[in-house]
């Protein structure tokens, strides 16, 4: 059977560049980034930040890139390129997945993914949904050009490591070509994960009118007393 599934991992990646501010996701800290027939079967130990580090023998050369958006939150972005060339797969009808695992600084709500695939550092394009990928866009927010793009959900991740996070995976592998994307050419693929602090969280809009319903009826209540005294 041909699937592919989008990152939810135990439940079920630009110009503004690496800031130096302490991040959801440590720049330093340590990680783990493994794959399945990606091109080969591979778990390597490397560290989160801008430098570009080898995996697989040296088949894949990745890289991350942090990018702080509004409320404390983070895009953190996951850059993967073979060195030679060659295809992401080493046989494209099989299996293919990449896991991570990462260390979260504090409790976070992961509450945005995007998917992208490329060959020489050019974006797919264009892409369409295919399997339970969805949402083919060119207006997702952090990457330039055509993307899997999700938003919507929230899932409320604890403080320490995520472990074995399956970003994503396609079996066969040749199943992307009903996304428009060439399995025999594509070298280069880019995924984010969208943190928002658990503290940044806000109140519900019907909290917000009891509140404001609150706060009215108390100044009311302030009016009556001061003519009551006078």
């Amino acid at each position: 059977m041909k699937k592919v599934g989008l990152l939810f991992s135990s439940f079920a990646l630009l110009a503004l560049g690496t800031t130096a501010r302490a991040g959801i996701i440590q720049i330093g800290s340590s990680m783990t980034f493994g794959g399945t027939n990606a091109p080969d079967t591979y778990s390597d130990t490397t560290t989160f930040g801008s430098t570009p580090v080898l995996v697989d023998n040296g088949a894949v050369t990745i890289w991350q890139q942090q990018v702080p958006t509004a409320g404390g939150g983070e895009w953190d972005l996951f850059y993967m390129q073979t060195t030679n060339g060659a295809p992401l797969a080493g046989d494209i009808d099989a299996d293919w997945n990449i896991t991570i695992s990462y260390d979260l600084s504090q409790a976070a709500y992961f509450d945005q993914v995007v998917d992208q695939w490329a060959v020489n550092g050019t974006p797919v394009s264009p892409l369409s949904n295919f399997g339970s990928l969805c949402c083919a866009t060119t207006s997702n927010p952090i990457l330039p050009g055509a993307a899997y793009y999700a938003s919507g959900f929230s899932a409320l991740l604890p403080a320490g490591v995520q472990s074995d996070w399956q970003q994503i995976y396609v079996d066969p592998y040749s199943f992307v070509t009903d996304g428009g994307i060439n399995p025999q050419t594509a070298d280069d693929f880019t995924f984010g994960l969208h943190f928002t602090p658990q503290q940044a969280s806000v109140p519900e809009p019907a909290s917000l009118s009891l509140l404001g319903a609150g706060l009215i009826g108390l100044v009311e209540l302030a009016r009556r007393r001061r003519r009551n005294r006078a």
